[in-house]
């Protein structure tokens, strides 16, 4: 028998579930849960969400905006907040009756430090308010409506069904297209250029351009504070099912939730055409499925930025996945955090991510020094490898772990069972500088299953796998 050594050093492609456990490629990982990819392709357990803050849960939003939180409520008395350990201050603002019980608040946009807020009432009506005051359409009586809102070019542009409205410049209240003092004021009916352009769901500026989601399609605009100069650009044949899941991310690209899974908008040419990558395709299958059987869950995704890392977080259910994308180190790589909690809102403030959870609780990751663990369990899959034979039986001797912090180091050599794991140590560190992990394995494919439930920190650097070659089936 001849002696190979398989060595697992890279882990940079992520959570990856587009190929069988046994054809998956090295480096790829079934499980990679509480944990991120750094930049060095490294195994990096995920910080603490811990608890710094309670509001009342009649707060329908919370929002992130300069130096501080900010929390919306219908009323006009403030409701109650407990700011406990929050290290920036939480600022309540509550807005005009609008004539009927709001059941939930949709979306919060700002503009130089006022807020545009858009809600929908037990009717089924859309309603919205800038500085707390309820808006009416056109200069008219009748009320606005709307369910997503962004401020750009000096104006404040809202989805309304089939409808892109847009306020005068300068002045987020002014809906009338007459106004003298604050021209501009609009809407494009964006279901004649495509009928899947029907029913927005929100925006985001691409570049030079605002993309305009609706379920199945994105239209791409020139947008400019005269209406006159308002052109469409391009048609793309995907949408988004979350209006929260739009997130700018990185240089100019844009990442959304659509209905085969996550997906970006990105610079194909020197036109800026655009044209729809599959980011997200390592994970369609965790997706797909819950996208089918669990579609207002799906609908509710909330995504944010990491500003310190600039990680894509995308919340559904229990569950945030992760993109941790770092070009210079060829790494696109997916994983998965289980807060323990679900999440109703992010709030990115400076290099702070705040979330809130529907009881009003609001947490803040890394803590206070932005840099606090826990015991989160962190759970890691590899595929079974076969080290380029995958017919020929194999005999593992021993195997040695690179990592900080205690992990338990379990095996399977059984590609007719892929679920089946042996416990072959629990280690404290490195193994290198000691003796390697005895083990009496014997099959065509290897593959390890390891978790890490100790307090603070921890690394998984590599896994090496010391085999004896026997025969070929």
């Amino acid at each position: 028998m001849t002696g190979d050594v398989l060595s697992v050093a890279d882990f940079s492609k992520g959570l990856d579930t587009r190929r069988s456990p046994l054809t998956a490629p090295n480096g790829s990982l079934r499980i990679l849960e509480n944990a991120v990819i750094n930049q060095g392709g490294e195994i990096e357990k995920r910080m603490a969400f811990v608890q710094v803050a309670t509001i009342d849960p009649g707060y329908g939003y919370m929002f992130g905006q300069g130096s501080g939180l900010h929390v919306f409520a219908v009323g006009t008395t403030p409701l109650p907040i407990t700011p406990g350990t929050c290290p920036v201050p939480i600022t309540p603002h509550m807005l005009a009756d609008p004539g009927e019980t709001i059941t939930q608040l949709t979306d919060v946009e700002a503009y130089n430090d006022k807020f545009q807020v858009t809600g929908i009432g037990a009717s089924g009506n859309t309603h919205v308010w800038y500085d707390g005051v309820v808006l009416n359409d056109d200069g008219a009586a009748a009320p606005a409506h709307g369910n997503y809102s962004r401020t750009y070019k000096t104006k404040m542009f809202r989805t309304d069904g089939l409808y892109l409205r847009f306020s005068g410049t300068g002045d987020p209240s002014v809906t009338d297209p007459a106004s003298g003092t604050n021209p501009g004021a609009g809407f494009i009916n964006m279901a004649i250029n495509d009928p899947d352009g029907e029913t927005l769901q929100g925006m985001e500026v691409f570049y030079d351009k605002m993309a305009v989601f609706a379920r199945l399609l994105t239209q791409l605009w020139t947008l400019d504070p005269d209406p006159a100069n308002d052109t469409l650009f391009q048609l793309l044949r995907i949408g988004t099912l979350a209006p929260h899941s739009i997130v700018q991310f990185g240089t100019g690209d844009v990442l959304f939730l659509s209905d085969s899974g996550v997906r970006s908008l990105k610079s194909m040419s020197i036109n800026l055409s655009a044209s729809v990558s599959d980011v997200g395709s390592a994970i369609d299958l965790i997706l797909s499925p819950l996208i089918r059987q669990q579609p207002d869950d799906a609908a509710a995704a909330r995504a944010v930025v990491q500003p310190t890392y600039g990680r894509y977080w995308l919340h559904i259910v229990d569950t945030i996945y992760v993109l941790s994308y770092f070009p210079a180190g060829s790494i696109t790589a997916w994983s998965t955090f289980k807060p323990g909690f679900s999440v109703s809102e992010w709030a990115a403030v400076e290099n702070r991510v705040f979330a809130r959870d529907p009881t009003g609780n609001i947490y803040l990751y890394g803590g206070l020094d932005l840099s606090s663990y826990d015991s989160t369990k962190v759970t890691v899959r590899l595929p079974h490898l076969a080290s380029g034979r995958p017919t020929t039986r194999k005999r593992c001797k021993s195997v040695d772990v690179v990592c900080t912090n205690q992990w338990s180091v379990q095996l399977g050599m059984i590609p007719n069972n892929t679920e089946l794991y042996e416990l072959a140590a629990n280690i404290d560190g490195t193994t290198l500088g000691i003796e390697s992990i005895p083990f009496a394995g014997y099959g065509t494919h290897i593959s390890a299953h390891l978790e890490c439930a100790a307090p603070g920190p921890a690394v998984l650097s590599a896994i090496h796998f010391n085999l004896q070659e026997g025969v070929t089936k």
